[in-house]
């Protein structure tokens, strides 16, 4: 089985970002395993693989953009050094289990970000003279928010 990549990243042009959380986790969860076919179809060079760890941290990078969506990750905190260390992007969790899964609002260095569930490369992730780090937070409910409207 292989998976559309993008797909489940749609229901967020419909303003139901919900709907895309509740797919990723199911697809993470049960399509994705330890074994030894735990990935799904052709790993395609790394493809699947690579959609499972941008998936895990709940990007998925449009092409030839400098756009991602963006949804609650499976991770607690992701850290990423980027430009040889020199900019650090980090990504905190709040409230996240297994039933907790919903966006309720999402800060960018402490700010509300007023785009999700995009968020741009360029304007958003670059570190700036003044810092060289980004945090993104995520805080998460366990039912669906009006985030998305």
């Amino acid at each position: 089985m292989n998976i559309i990549f993008f797909s489940v990243w749609q229901f967020h042009y419909a303003n139901r970002s919900d709907l895309t959380q509740q797919h990723l986790h199911w697809l993470l969860d049960h399509v994705y395993t330890t074994k030894p076919d735990g990935i799904p179809g052709n790993d395609d060079h790394g493809t699947m693989s690579a959609w499972y760890i941008f998936t895990s941290m709940r990007f998925y990078p449009l092409a030839s953009s400098s756009t991602y969506l963006i949804g609650s990750s499976a991770f607690d905190r992701i850290t990423i050094r980027r430009n040889n260390g020199q900019c650090i992007l980090t990504i905190i969790v709040h409230n996240n289990s297994i039933e907790i899964i919903y966006v309720e609002r999402v800060l960018l260095n402490g700010k509300i970000l007023s785009t999700f569930p995009f968020i741009d490369h360029i304007n958003h992730l670059q570190c700036s003279t003044e810092s060289s780090t980004v945090q993104l937070e995520f805080f998460l409910s366990s039912a669906p928010s009006s985030i998305d409207n």
